[in-house]
């Protein structure tokens, strides 16, 4: 199920997130995220899911051009 990010600056607070997880642990990665109020579930689902987006892309941002 694809989900559309609405909100740019929870998409970035997950981006950095993701970049946490892959540079420290999911730990200090979900700690990040929950400290900085993203929703319990959407740190979950972010921090669990080994598909990814292709940030590069435009439009992978809320507010980017497609």
């Amino acid at each position: 199920m694809k989900q559309e990010r609405t909100d740019r600056h929870t998409a970035l607070k997950v981006e950095k997130g993701l970049i946490i997880q892959r540079c420290s642990s999911t730990q200090d990665a979900a700690q990040y995220l929950l400290a900085r109020g993203v929703p319990m579930h959407v740190a979950v689902r972010v921090l669990t899911t080994t598909q990814r987006r292709d940030m590069s892309r435009a439009g992978a941002l809320p507010g980017q051009a497609r």
